[in-house]
C-alpha cells in the first residue's frame, strides 16, 4: 500500500476515464479534481471542474462526464461547451434526495443511488432509493424506492446484476433483473463491525468494498475482498478508517482508495 496524493479536502470517488486518468471529488467543496504526476513523479491533485456540490463522478462509454450532485439533488451531464446541466432530478415529479453513487456500463445504461447528504436515510428512517436509466436516456425505473438505509455504492456485474452497498444496514444488497424487466433484491453479504460499506469495485472476478467508520485515533481503515459468488476473501488495512471511495486501477492491477478525514488517495497493490 502506498500513498498516492494529500491535498483537498474530504476527498471521495476516485474514478478512472477512458484513457486512464484518475479524478477525484471533494465533497466539502464539490470540486472535481484530476490526479496529475509531475516529470519527478510527485503527484498533486489539479482542480478542473466543479458543480459545488459533487458527491461522485462517471463518465459513460463517449467519455461524457456525469456527477452526482447533492446540492442541486441531481445528477448534471457535462455538455460539449464544458457546462453543467441537470440530466435527471426527480422521480414522477418528486425531487430526489441527492444522488450518492453512480455506475455505467458498457451499453451506457445508467444506475444510481440516491440517498442525501450522509445522516438523511437511516435505519430508523430508510428513505434511500437506487435508480436505473437505460442508455437511450427514455426510461427511469427504480431498482429500490425509498426504502434503503443510506445506499451510497454500487458495481454492476458481468452476468447483469448490480451489487449496493447499503451503509447504515451494514451489508451488500444483489438486484436481478428477470425477463419482465422487475428486479429482484436479496442480501449479498452482511458486514460486521464499523458503519458500513461506503464503495465498490470491480474487477470481472472479485469485488472490493471500502467500508467506512469514524476517524479516531489508531483505528484503521478496511477494504474487503470478496469473490462474484459472495466468499470473503482477504482484507487490506489502511492507515485511517474514513474510507469513501474505491476504483479499479486495470493498468497498474491496482485498487485506488480514498480516505476523507486525512483527504488522502491510497493505491493497493494486487
Amino acid at each position: 500500500m502506498s500513498l498516492v496524493v494529500e491535498g483537498g479536502s474530504r476527498l471521495a470517488s476516485p474514478v478512472f476515464d477512458a484513457a486512464g486518468a484518475l479524478f477525484v471529488v471533494s465533497t466539502e467543496t464539490g470540486e472535481i479534481h484530476q490526479v496529475v504526476s509531475d516529470a519527478y513523479g510527485a503527484t498533486s491533485l489539479q482542480h478542473c471542474e466543479s458543480t459545488f456540490g459533487g458527491a461522485a463522478v462517471a463518465f459513460d462509454p463517449e467519455g461524457t462526464m456525469y456527477v452526482c450532485d447533492l446540492t442541486q439533488g441531481a445528477i448534471l451531464q457535462q455538455g460539449a461547451d464544458k457546462s453543467f446541466g441537470t440530466f435527471v432530478g426527480d422521480y414522477e415529479a418528486k425531487q430526489l434526495k441527492g444522488p450518492t453513487a453512480i455506475e455505467i456500463d458498457s451499453r451506457g445504461n445508467m444506475f444510481f443511488c440516491d440517498s442525501g447528504p450522509f445522516g438523511e436515510t437511516t435505519l430508523q428512517a430508510p428513505r434511500g432509493s437506487v435508480f436505473t436509466i437505460s442508455a437511450d436516456g427514455q426510461l427511469l425505473q427504480p431498482l429500490a424506492l425509498e426504502c434503503l438505509a443510506h445506499p451510497c455504492g454500487l458495481a454492476v456485474l458481468r452476468d447483469g446484476g448490480v451489487i449496493v452497498a447499503e451503509m447504515m444496514a451494514n451489508r451488500l444488497l444483489r438486484f436481478v433483473q428477470r425477463p419482465t424487466g422487475v428486479y429482484h433484491c436479496s442480501v449479498f453479504y452482511q458486514f460486521s463491525g464499523g458503519i458500513g460499506p461506503s464503495a465498490i469495485a470491480y474487477d470481472e472476478d472479485n469485488l472490493y468494498i471500502a467500508r467506512f467508520d469514524f476517524a479516531a485515533a489508531g483505528k484503521k481503515g478496511v477494504v474487503s475482498q470478496i469473490t462474484a459468488a459472495g466468499v470473503h476473501v482477504r482484507d487490506f488495512e489502511l492507515p485511517a478508517a474514513e474510507l469513501t471511495g474505491i476504483a479499479v486501477d486495470k493498468a497498474a492491477k491496482a485498487l485506488v482508495v480514498t480516505e476523507a478525514s486525512s483527504s488522502s488517495v491510497y493505491r493497493i497493490s494486487l
